[in-house]
């Protein structure tokens, strides 16, 4: 009796001060932590998931050697996502993205509170299996909520519940990067709210505090930290020139997003789908172990000059003396990436698509630098086109350049590399937008193609 009272009285406190801006920065403050606790989560279920796998096995099943087990690891992922949207969330998960839009569009901002949980779960379950994917679209969703179910609880406006829930959203990609600039441009420039000057600053303390919270369970270390030595430089007209190969790099990304997602959206029977799916990434897989699950290590060594590991086992493992030989294959990877990216996260598994952007970055980087070398003669720092070229495909890929500038320099901490990191999202925007001017991400991304779950 006592919880619904002290409840009772919160409502009333907050309907006599919703308007104000302390107030509206508290419930930023606590959406903040508690979508940085649900990153936190995420990132513990993932690698939960994959390191039992790996002892089940008694094989490395993240990039280090590959083994049968990867070709069927991913299609058991998504079969398990399936059934957990099917069976327990009863609901469609997949582009998780497009649901918050969906959500903000119809003016109805009132989410369940299953998808506080059943997003994380569905994503852990995908990527632990070797989904290759990232985990951005869910933990936003999950944020989104989290925040909604905040202001219903409250008794909150429609104003107010529309706030949390780009608030939510934004916080939850602060917290999966640890990025909190990251997580407010999100907001502002993918989803694309309006907001005020209270509500902006809220979100930056909900996406400070979602950084901090996500900081306080896995440590301050950044995800991929740039640690080459100084002095290190690359002529501003070849990072240009490596945004225009981005730009075009990204279109082709696209157009296979696309494509395959039509596909998949078109099967008349879903289970045809599924399979397809699964047996797809597993093939990938297979032959590239390095693009197991969202390959933040693989991502580490490219900027980092280390292609050690990259191609170091698989059906096409490549010694990396053998040049020629390791751009060809880097540069199949470059297309078969995207094609197991979307496989991942539209025939059935849950996941995001902005840690895939950044791991096709750093190979176009690498591609670039090295073909550059190899055919005429000219050497560029390996390490620092690929990072540039992670700015580039985000960019390019998201149609975000800004966001793109500010997660690529505060996920390595190469802060002291943001002027040719713009120019590389800038010129691979721009590239973009004249060569195929077709709008927003969320249009050219996450068109609402007929659900898979309503065939059955």
């Amino acid at each position: 009796m006592w919880v619904r009272n002290a409840i009772g009285n919160i409502r009333t406190w907050s309907l006599r001060n919703e308007n104000s801006n302390a107030f509206i920065v508290i419930l930023s403050c606590i959406t903040g932590c508690a979508a940085g606790f649900g990153a936190f989560l995420l990132k513990w279920i993932i690698k939960f998931i994959a390191d039992h796998l790996q002892t089940l096995t008694g094989h490395s099943l993240h990039w280090h050697e590959a083994d049968l087990w990867l070709l069927i690891m991913p299609l058991a992922g998504i079969m398990l996502a399936v059934a957990w949207q099917r069976w327990v969330a009863h609901a469609n998960m997949v582009h998780c993205t497009s649901k918050i839009v969906d959500y903000l569009n119809s003016k109805n901002y009132s989410i369940p509170g299953k998808f506080i949980y059943n997003p994380i779960a569905a994503c852990g379950i995908t990527l632990g299996f070797g989904g290759s994917a990232g985990a951005e679209g869910p933990i936003a969703f999950a944020g989104a909520s989290i925040g909604s179910r905040l202001g219903k609880l409250l008794g909150l406006d429609d104003k107010a519940l529309r706030l949390l829930v780009g608030i939510g959203a934004g916080a939850g990609i602060a917290g999966i990067f640890k990025s909190p600039i990251a997580g407010v441009l999100f907001t502002i420039e993918v989803l694309r709210m309006d907001m005020g000057a209270a509500p902006v600053t809220g979100l930056i303390m909900a996406c400070v505090c979602a950084s901090v919270t996500c900081y306080a369970f896995t440590g301050t270390q950044v995800y991929m930290p740039y640690t080459q030595q100084a002095g290190l430089g690359v002529p501003i007209h070849w990072v240009a020139l490596l945004g225009i190969f981005c730009g075009l790099y990204s279109l082709l990304y696209n157009w296979v997003t696309i494509v395959m997602r039509k596909f998949f959206s078109s099967r008349r029977r879903p289970w045809v789908s599924w399979i397809s799916g699964g047996m797809i990434v597993g093939i990938i897989l297979f032959m590239f172990p390095a693009i197991y699950g969202e390959g933040y290590p693989v991502m580490t060594q490219l900027i980092n000059g280390d292609h050690s590991g990259v191609l170091a086992s698989g059906l096409l493992a490549t010694p990396e003396g053998d040049t020629s030989r390791f751009i060809l294959i880097l540069t199949v990877m470059l297309i078969l990436k995207s094609l197991a990216t979307v496989c991942s996260n539209s025939a059935g598994g849950v996941a995001g698509d902005f840690a895939p952007t950044l791991f096709v970055g750093t190979l176009a980087g690498t591609v670039f630098s090295m073909a550059a070398e190899s055919l005429f003669g000219i050497h560029i720092p390996v390490s620092l086109c690929a990072m540039f070229a992670m700015s580039g495909a985000f960019a390019g890929i998201v149609h975000a350049p800004v966001m793109a500038i500010f997660l690529v320099t505060e996920i390595t901490g190469a802060f002291n590399f943001i002027l040719p990191i713009t120019v590389c999202a800038a010129a691979s925007y721009i590239t973009v937008v004249t060569l195929h001017p077709a709008g927003r991400y969320i249009e050219t991304h996450y068109d609402d193609l007929a659900s898979l779950f309503r065939k059955s």
